[in-house]
């Protein structure tokens, strides 16, 4: 609660302090009120910061928060109004312009009379509240002592050990994952008693709640996708004393080819389901043992305690084969049982989970390292012991212990007697996890359950949905969940919250870019069905509005359900629910189809009501991604009536209206994938702007296989100097363009598409050296029109690059990599396109110290063999080759000693060698067509198991 009322309060603060630099706007009395609010909101924003160090306030420092935050919104909602009733932004200086403008005044007054009189009001609030205070003794709780001591050498080598401890524990079941992929994939010889059926259990104590996610994350895994024909999964114990059920739900999946279209699959499932009521157990059991002869299948057997449906499945599949066919040689059956098999041969492989929490036990103990005596030790023993834990709350567990291991035994004593039987394990544990965070934190964390609520099916197995982590921290500091603190920026702590809740597991990665960095991320269930219930609790989330159109606006967004005309949602037909017998992972197909049928309901209802609407002050982010049918007219409005917006986001945009400069406070305004080409053709000021992003790329649009489009540099573009993003912008016309980038003294990332003739390459190139404290991402797009080939060197002339660049883009036909890219000691990922580089470039690119992600796009590299030489890139973790040239990749011996992923898209695959040499490799994605099964047999014997991924191009054609 603190965190989010200092966020409202310092919000209130900035837009009082900009309208006190306005005073001619202030009716008489109005400035001294203004100027009593904002002293009053000061002294509280400082008690608030004192605040927000302390882990659980009481009852009556977060009521008198609570009280706090109302005020804030209240009093920026008054003093926007008051504003908004003079604010004539854009208009042009004369004669006219002074008739309008009083004119205006005139219209206005009695309006704002009205606030002057609320303002007066809200004073009086202020003036009691800060009475308040002192009248209950309201002060803040002491914190605990903290002492601060230079790090040793001896404590960071403990924390990479206590860093790598946690990793271990952490990352052993994707290791677990690779290994049985690795068991499914392998060549077995016409001997070996899996030749013909593989059967592999994964034992696990009978009360872990889980989503038995090491079976789920194997049979959905892309690399099996060429492996088996059929697949099939049946889940639940009560169905297996009904075999005539458990009959039909395998022959419903297993009689469906993979491979079909969604709505085509639909079909052929009900025809079936209708096809089998009809018939008794002999005739399905028949037409079983019929349909797998001569059928490649994975069948998975959740919670097949005694083994009834694997007996079942060997048995059909026994007198399939019974005539000597070998053409189904290589199917398997995944059983998730809690007792372990009784037949200890090697027809069975087994993973067996049974004291997975004596590993955890171990690490935990590693964890809190000499602090932890036995007493202690006991007693995380029992925690991790308790009936109904999984490997989630075992996990966050650690995660705990890993931030902070100098917990106390009550506490962990505390925590123990709370697991009560019956109670649900993982709730207590990410209850703890989120007590211990700091209180800005905590908002920042439920703020979440507004991006992913409904994004989750109802199924036994939810399927991760992700959410950009730039979206995500843009959208904290946009609604003041963050603020500035300690001299960082806002959008520089909302990143250090960020990885506070990935490192505790309350927000878990799914893409994690070659740096380091998570790109888009999801919640555990269990973690959204908490935070969702903590957001309505803490009152952090005020709306009643639907689900798919609250997530696009501000959580405090001020409007009424009744405010929109919104259609009446279809109700489900009974009997359509999924059955949790029958389990199929649901698909991206499915959701998307719903999710957008319903937000073509409520978001465009809401756009709709814009122009009847009174300005909506309260709304600060609306993000319309995905949104279909947005007009210029429906960007009028929002620019019109949604004025104090921060943050605006939209996909399906062909132009901007010349009232977007009304957006004055606007932070972020995200273009990418739309059709917009140019600004006004003014110049334009958006003084608060901060992240300017556009671009669209088209995949089939050119011999290089993409087109890049994007927006023109906007004029202008040196005043807004609070700039840190902007990406991508088309310069053509005039040098100026580009000379008023170099003003930009707090830009991150620049991206670039150079048009016209090569002088703008050298404008280009001194801008970058006017930049080279602050750039930390470059990426340039070469289309110049001069006969000769592009140089991005300075010649003679001394230049100095961006001494801390992490990330290089380029794109175009170029004479050669720059000189000065040997300098670029930060540089992590470098993408090339379209360069007709040569092997000279890669042996340049092999001696960059920490690059770690190399991209070779099309035509980015000519010759037809790529070798990897002995020593050269120490530090490379990722390798994407997408060419036609390519057709051999070659490691020598120690080249990438720390390689994990290949991906390679090519015409013709001649060999890829010295693969078997890379000890961390984890993943091969080849895209292609070509014989991959010798690549899969050699990553089967490899020590790391890695997975071979294949995407056949005449299948995708299919």
């Amino acid at each position: 609660m603190a965190g989010s009322a200092q966020g409202a309060v310092d919000s209130l603060l900035g837009r009082l302090s900009s309208v006190l630099l306005e005073e001619a706007k202030l009716l008489r009395g109005v400035r001294g009120d203004v100027e009593f609010i904002k002293d009053e909101m000061e002294s509280m924003n400082g008690f608030l910061l004192d605040l927000a160090g302390v882990e659980h306030p009481n009852h009556q420092v977060r009521a008198w928060a609570k009280q706090v935050k109302e005020l804030a919104f209240d009093s920026q909602n008054c003093i926007d109004g008051y504003v908004q009733c003079l604010d004539t932004p854009g208009t042009q200086g004369g004669f006219l312009a002074t008739l309008r403008s009083a004119s205006r005044l005139l219209r206005t007054l009695l309006a704002r009379h009205r606030i002057a009189v609320r303002i007066r009001e809200l004073k009086a609030r202020a003036r009691d509240l800060g009475e308040r205070r002192r009248r209950y003794d309201v002060t803040v709780p002491p914190l605990a002592p903290t002492t601060r001591v230079a790090t040793t050498a001896t404590e960071e080598e403990e924390d990479d050990a206590r860093r790598r401890t946690l990793e271990d524990a952490t990352n052993f079941f994707n290791n677990d994952i690779r290994e049985v992929i690795g068991w499914l994939t392998k060549d077995l010889p016409h001997d070996h008693p899996q030749w013909r059926l593989r059967v592999i259990a994964i034992v696990r104590r009978q009360y872990q709640e889980d989503e038995y996610p090491l079976t789920r994350k194997v049979y959905e895994h892309p690399s099996l996708s060429s492996r088996f024909a059929y697949k099939a999964w049946i889940n639940g114990v009560e169905r297996y004393s009904k075999r005539q059920a458990t009959l039909q739900c395998i022959l419903e999946q297993l009689l469906v080819p993979l491979g079909h279209e969604e709505d085509k699959e639909k079909e052929l499932v009900e025809k079936l389901r209708d096809h089998l009521k009809g018939m008794n157990e002999e005739k399905m059991v028949e037409k079983l043992r019929d349909h797998l002869k001569g059928k490649r299948f994975l069948i998975v057997a959740a919670n097949d305690p005694h083994g009834l449906v694997r007996a079942e499945i060997e048995s059909a599949y026994n007198l399939a084969v019974a005539d000597g066919d070998s053409s189904s040689s290589g199917s398997a059956i995944m059983v998730t049982t809690w007792f372990p098999p009784r037949e200890l041969s090697a027809t069975y492989k087994v993973k067996n989970y049974l004291h997975i929490d004596t590993l955890f036990h171990e690490k935990a103990i590693a964890l809190v390292g000499d602090h932890c005596n036995s007493d202690m030790q006991e007693i995380i023993r029992k925690i991790l012991m308790k009936r109904g834990g999984n490997f989630f709350s075992m996990e966050i567990f650690l995660r705990a212990l890993y931030v902070n291991p100098n917990r106390s035994r009550e506490e962990l004593q505390y925590l123990l007697d709370r697991m009560t039987f019956g109670s649900i394990i993982a709730t207590h544990m990410i209850e703890y996890c989120y007590n211990d965070l700091p209180s800005h934190y905590k908002s920042c964390l439920l703020y979440l359950s507004i991006l992913f609520d409904g994004m989750y099916l109802e199924s036994s197995s939810p399927q991760d949905f992700k959410v950009k982590r730039t979206s995500i921290v843009r959208r904290w500091a946009a609604e003041n969940l963050i603020t500035r603190r300690d001299g960082r920026q806002a959008i520089d702590e909302a990143e250090r919250c960020f990885d506070a809740l990935v490192v505790r597991g309350l927000v878990r990665p799914i893409d994690i870019c070659a740096a380091g960095k998570v790109k888009t991320c999801t919640v555990h269930h269990r973690v959204l069905s908490f935070i969702t219930k903590m957001a309505r609790d803490e009152d952090l989330i005020d709306t009643n509005l639907p689900p798919d159109l609250a997530c696009r606006l501000s959580i405090r967004n001020g409007i009424k359900r009744e405010q929109l005309q919104l259609p009446k949602k279809k109700k489900n037909v009974k009997g359509t629910q999924q059955s949790t017998a029958c389990w199929k992972p649901p698909t991206p197909t499915d959701s998307e189809e719903s999710k957008h049928s319903e937000d073509v309901d409520s978001t465009e209802a809401f756009l709709k009501s814009l122009p009847t609407s009174s300005p909506l002050v309260f709304v600060e982010v609306l993000d319309l991604e995905g949104f279909k049918g947005l007009k210029r007219h429906h960007l009028r409005d929002i620019c019109n009536k949604i004025f104090q917006l921060k943050y605006l986001r939209n996909t399906d945009a062909t132009e901007l209206p010349k009232d977007i400069e009304k957006l004055r406070y606007l932070e972020t305004l995200d273009i990418r994938q739309t059709k917009i080409r140019t600004f006004t053709a003014k110049a334009i000021v958006l003084p608060k702007l901060m992240h300017l992003l556009a671009g669209h790329i088209d995949y089939q649009g050119t011999d290089a296989g993409r087109s890049y489009t994007t927006v023109h540099m906007p004029r202008g573009i040196g005043s807004m100097t609070d700039l840190q993003i902007l990406c991508h912008v088309e310069v053509s016309n005039s040098a100026d363009e580009l000379m008023e980038v170099g003003r930009l003294q707090q830009l991150r990332k620049l991206g670039v598409v150079l048009n016209g003739k090569e002088a703008r390459l050298s404008h280009f190139l001194r801008v970058i050296e006017r930049l080279n404290e602050c750039l930390r991402s470059l990426s340039v797009h070469i289309e110049l029109t001069d006969s000769e080939t592009p140089d991005l060197n300075m010649g003679k002339t001394a230049f100095s690059p961006p001494r801390f660049l992490e990330s290089l883009n380029i794109s175009g036909n170029i004479t050669g990599l720059p000189n000065w890219i040997k300098e670029l000691h930060q540089l992590t990922k470098i993408s090339l396109h379209g360069t007709s580089l040569m092997d000279n470039a890669i042996r340049i690119l092999g001696e960059l110290i920490s690059l770690r992600c190399l991209r070779l796009w099309k035509k980015s590299y000519i010759e037809m063999r790529l070798t990897l030489k002995h020593g050269e890139f120490q530090k490379l973790k990722y390798l994407i080759v997408e060419g036609s040239n390519v057709t051999t990749i070659h490691f020598e011996t120690e080249a990438a000693p720390k390689l994990e992923k290949i991906v390679w898209a090519f015409t013709e695959m001649v060999s890829l060698s010295g693969v078997k040499g890379l000890q961390r490799l984890k993943e091969i994605e080849l895209n292609g067509d070509c014989n991959p099964y010798p690549i899969i047999q050699d990553m089967a014997e490899h020590p790391n198991h890695p997975v071979v991924i294949h995407n056949a191009i005449h299948e995708a054609q299919k």
